[in-house]
């Protein structure tokens, strides 16, 4: 049943929902909108993939599949001689006219695996090598990322399970605002430039205390490897790292390095966790400009703080004992125009607890996730603080309308 409703509501949201820079013109007449309706799966297991690209090449207009690989675009029928491009990590490229797209029927789209043998390498060399790459990358930032101050819109949505029961669900529309873009820097400085604040918010509990209008936005946030240092993407970290090439792929037509990084020694100045206990992963980086385009991590802790990751807890006021925490994210980047953006964050955290006075046992789930649907770097509005506590009062007309259609040619 938790997976069915999860499904359902991804589902509900991304066929109501695009990315994109402007909002529709709202002298547009609805039926000047094309819509395409489709599923993606894996050519040779027929299994779906989710979270694949899906967008009208030369615009900022797309969609996501979701976890079973189902889309749906509206594209303005301007654009109606635009090809229509469907990518994922690890697959050949999807590229069609999008006339050709429109079918009575939901379009199946099947892309083919792209992994390619990986040549014996000594260990020692391929560390080297593959330290290199990672440097490169690093290097690179300044060129693939924006380098000046944008605000970015999200669709925000955070589901608390306590035993397997769905106890709180909050989506909102946020805005964020980063005032040096994509200049890298430690976590507390990057924490100082970037602010954001809720537009909308729906949920289905009230909010009583502090801690009920809290948000889990900051973690999302740092899961922005790219921005905050304190990660594998650092220099000074590497040497902390164990590191494989565990395949080589492909990635709009470009061949892309799958990377297998374990933390020998997690801190939480190369974790961004003051309680990990183990931390390792994949980055995926193209070698045409070496760029990432994807990362995935996994932790497990001892122990955590709901103030975040990096915060310390004081366990003698604890009234849950953590029997065991770990928790999984990842994040994926797409360029528009000459610059890569955060697309994608998805995070997913597990508790098994005890309580340190009656010794019954709990299980703590949280899901939550961040869908960047529109970038502004033209005009980005400054925000200075961060809006810890949401209390907004539910919208319904905002809500029912939350169909949007951006325009990225601005």
């Amino acid at each position: 049943m938790k997976k069915f409703i999860i499904i359902l509501a991804y589902l509900f949201f991304l066929t109501n929902t695009t990315f994109g820079q402007d909002l529709q013109d709202e002298t547009e007449k609805p039926q000047s909108i094309l819509q395409i309706t489709g599923r993606l799966t894996d050519k040779q297991s027929k299994e779906p993939i989710p979270f694949a690209n899906v967008g009208v090449m030369g615009t900022y207009i797309g969609a996501a599949t979701n976890m079973d690989g189902y889309f749906q675009v509206k594209i303005p029928a301007r654009y109606k001689d635009r090809n229509l491009q469907i990518s994922a990590v690890g697959y050949s490229t999807f590229k069609s006219p999008v006339t050709d797209c429109l079918i009575p029927d939901s379009l199946i789209v099947e892309l083919i695996p792209m992994n390619y043998k990986i040549g014996e390498i000594e260990v020692k060399a391929q560390s080297l090598v593959l330290i290199k790459t990672l440097k490169n990358a690093i290097d690179n930032i300044s060129k693939n990322y924006l380098q000046q101050p944008f605000t970015y819109d999200v669709y925000y949505r955070s589901e608390k399970w306590n035993n397997d029961s769905l106890s709180r669900l909050r989506e909102a529309a946020v805005k964020i605002f980063d005032a040096k873009g994509y200049q890298r820097n430690d976590v507390y400085k990057v924490f100082k430039e970037r602010g954001y604040r809720f537009q909308q918010v729906r949920k289905n509990f009230e909010s009583s205390s502090l801690a009920d209008g809290s948000s889990y936005l900051d973690d999302l946030l740092e899961m922005d490897l790219v921005r905050v240092r304190g990660n594998i993407l650092n220099k000074n970290h590497l040497n902390y790292y164990s590191l494989k090439l565990e395949k080589v792929t492909q990635y709009e037509n470009d061949s892309i390095w799958v990377i297998a990084y374990k933390s020998r020694r997690p801190t939480a100045s190369n974790t961004g966790d003051s309680y990990a206990k183990s931390y390792e992963g994949k980055i995926y980086i193209k070698m045409t400009d070496y760029a990432i385009v994807k990362n995935e991590t996994h932790v497990t802790a001892t122990n955590y703080s709901p103030q975040g990751r990096s915060f310390y807890v004081n366990e003698k006021k604890q009234t849950w004992k953590p029997e065991k925490i770990e928790y999984d994210f990842s994040a994926t980047y797409k360029k528009h125009q000459d610059y890569y953006y955060l697309s994608y964050v998805n995070y997913n955290r597990h508790h098994k607890l005890i309580n340190k006075k009656s010794g019954t046992h709990k299980k703590l789930d949280i899901h939550t996730e961040m869908l960047i649907t529109s970038i502004n770097t033209t005009d980005p509005t400054p925000i200075k603080k961060r809006a810890y506590y949401e209390n907004i009062p539910y919208d319904k007309k905002f809500w029912e309308s939350y169909n949007i259609i951006f325009d990225g040619e601005q």
